[in-house]
Order: C-alpha cells, then structure tokens, then sequence
C-alpha cells in the first residue's frame, strides 16, 4: 500500500471514528483500532490512536477545566499507571496476529456488554471500585488502546453532574494517555510513520467531529448505539477469526 493511500485511509477512518464519538460520546478508540490494524503494523495504530485521542480529550477537558474532581482521579489514575506498563509489555512481547486476534475478542466481549448489560450492570463509586475500574482500563489502553468502557462505568457511577463527569473522564484520559505516551517514546514505537499517520487522523477527526454532532441533534441516539454496537460485534469477529 503506497504511503499516499495509507494516510489517506487513516483519515477517512478517523473521520468515521469521530463522528460515531461525536454523536454517541464514545467510540472513537473502539473504531479506528477495529480498522487501522488491518493495513498498519499494531504497535503504529495504538500510538496513532492514542495521540489523536489525546488531542481530543485536551480539548473537552480545557472547556470543563472548572468541573474536574481531582480527587476522583487519585485512585483509577494510580491503578492505570501500573497496569498500563504491564498492558504495554503484553503487547510488545506479542506477535501481530495474536493481538489482532485478541482485540477482535474485546470488541465482541465489548459489543455484547453495551448491549445486554450496560443498563443493568451498576457499581458503586467505592476506592476499590475505582482501583479496579483503573486497573482494567490501563491494562486493556496498553495492549489495545481502548480503556474507556470500565473508567466510563464508574465514573457515571460517581457523579450526577454532567459537566463534572465529562470533565473528570477527560483529565484521567489525559494523564493516563501522556503516561503512555511516554512508554511508547521510551520503546521507540513512535516513528515517522506513526507521526505522519498522526497527522492524518486529526485531520479526519475535526471533519468527523463536525458531522457527528450535527448527526447527534437529528437522529434518535439510541438509533446510532445498536449501529455502533453491531458494527463492534461484526468487526470483532472479522478480526478474531481472520487476525
């Protein structure tokens, strides 16, 4: 695949992935990672993701900076931290299509619960749960770049404010995502390739951003779900069976 059409792809996709966070609130990890590891190596489509995401969290987070509760990021942050590194060892010591294979498993594992338990499944915002939360999503952000289901769990648990729970979200994304960050630096994983295909996909996110949230004022949202929950559950099955 010529270098053109590959950046070219990783944008369209990150279009697709921005609008369905745009108009749903997630999603955005959950697409590009069913799709980039099919034609860029894995260790370049988890720094991709992460880089771009991380511009996109800075961005919600600087708007609700006022709302954010420092002190419900002290334990899933300290959970993540250790967890992500272990996450990270995981996939640097595992081969491409046994990681593939294994996120093909977490989209369907993912699919499945969104969309028979997630309005039935409820925890309580205790320090354990928090811990646990954390320890969950940095392992599964570290070998696949997708960690925000378990920490949007608790954290709707934990608040009734909006502005507060997004806010809140947003800072743990960013502190979890700069510490992973700099695993990655530190491993060498982020090269010319991921810098440029970086480019790419923020490009195609502030296009998808847009349309998303004109999407997100004109169609039922729960219309948009079962859409972005059945296409989790087809691509998690493409990509176990397949690698």
């Amino acid at each position: 695949m010529t270098a053109p059409l590959t950046l070219a792809l990783v944008g369209l996709i990150s279009v697709a992935g921005s609008f369905v966070q745009a108009s749903t609130g997630f999603g955005y990890a959950v697409t590009v990672m069913a799709l980039w590891p099919l034609f860029l190596p894995y260790k370049t489509a988890l720094v991709v993701e992460l880089l771009a995401a991380l511009a996109l969290c800075v961005v919600i987070a600087v708007r609700y900076r006022r709302s954010i509760n420092w002190r419900q990021l002290i334990a899933p942050c300290t959970a993540s931290f250790f967890t992500n590194w272990l996450g990270l060892q995981i996939m640097s010591g595992s081969p491409d299509t046994v990681l593939r294979r294994l996120l093909g498993a977490a989209l369907m594992a993912l699919a499945v619960y969104f969309i028979f338990f997630s309005e039935k499944f409820r925890v309580r915002p205790t320090l354990a749960a928090g811990l646990i939360a954390g320890g969950v999503a940095g392992l599964s952000a570290g070998m696949f770049s997708i960690g925000g289901p378990p920490i949007v769990v608790y954290y709707l648990a934990a608040f009734q404010d909006k502005k507060e729970y997004t806010a809140t979200t947003q800072m743990y994304f960013i502190l979890t995502s700069l510490w992973l960050v700099a695993q990655h630096l530190w491993m060498g994983n982020v090269d010319a390739l991921a810098l440029q295909c970086t480019g790419a996909a923020l490009a195609g996110l502030a296009v998808g951003t847009a349309a998303g949230l004109a999407v997100f004022r004109a169609l039922p949202l729960e219309k948009i779900k079962k859409l972005v929950y059945a296409f989790m559950l087809v691509m998690g099955c493409y990509i176990l069976i397949t690698g």
